[in-house]
């Protein structure tokens, strides 16, 4: 699946993250057009920024309440966002690419044309999400949480899905064959025209108590 990328213009002004978020949030002002390289901002509450045409790298950004952020046209490259909220957001063509985002919560946020790419997503909340075309790509998910999520064209490729949590998602038309899935949790109901491989249908058989002799 294609989605369509974020285009970022080439003279992008230079921030600071401790100066420049905390003052739009202040001046309740969009924050456009900034590039944010090698800096930190630890456990800010900035809720329902609006940041678009926005280039983060290598940024340490742990622990930060980011809640219903609107995040336009934006790239996250190789940045810390461990533990950040990022509850009831909208991305829209955003791309993260080998961030680390353990414990990140974005319950019920929307992805449109979203990316992640190799990021660390362990124990990450993606519960009540909307997603309309999104790729997770060669991304490590254990135990993360997509319960009640609503997972539309949404492509996962080479992803560790150990333990995950897909308890009522709408999952219709999603491909597991690429990705590892070993003790995650599914409603049956809800793998009506999901695509596993036969190893993986029979595991999940087995979770059901079946016994299937060969």
């Amino acid at each position: 699946m294609e989605i369509f990328m974020p285009r970022l213009s080439p003279d992008l002004r230079s921030g600071t993250l401790d100066i420049d978020l905390p003052y739009a949030f202040d001046e309740e002002i969009a924050l456009k057009g900034f590039r944010f390289s090698s800096d930190t901002l630890i456990h800010a509450d900035l809720p329902r920024l609006d940041l678009s045409d926005c280039k983060f790298e290598r940024c340490r950004m742990t622990e930060n309440e980011l809640r219903g952020i609107a995040a336009d046209n934006i790239v996250f490259r190789d940045c810390d966002l461990t533990a950040c909220r990022f509850d009831g957001g909208f991305f829209r063509q955003a791309v993260f690419i080998g961030c680390r985002m353990t414990g990140a919560v974005f319950q019920d946020c929307g992805f449109k044309e979203v990316l992640f790419e190799d990021c660390m997503l362990n124990f990450a909340r993606f519960s009540g999400c909307k997603t309309e075309r999104a790729i997770f790509r060669q991304c490590r998910m254990e135990q993360a949480v997509f319960s009640g999520a609503a997972l539309t064209k949404t492509a996962l490729e080479d992803c560790n899905l150990t333990g995950a949590d897909f308890m009522h998602a709408r999952l219709k038309g999603m491909d597991f064959t690429q990705s590892q899935i070993g003790g995650a949790y599914f409603n049956i109901p809800d793998l009506k025209g999901v695509t596993f491989t036969p190893d993986q249908a029979v595991m999940l058989i087995k979770t059901l108590g079946i016994i299937v002799k060969e």
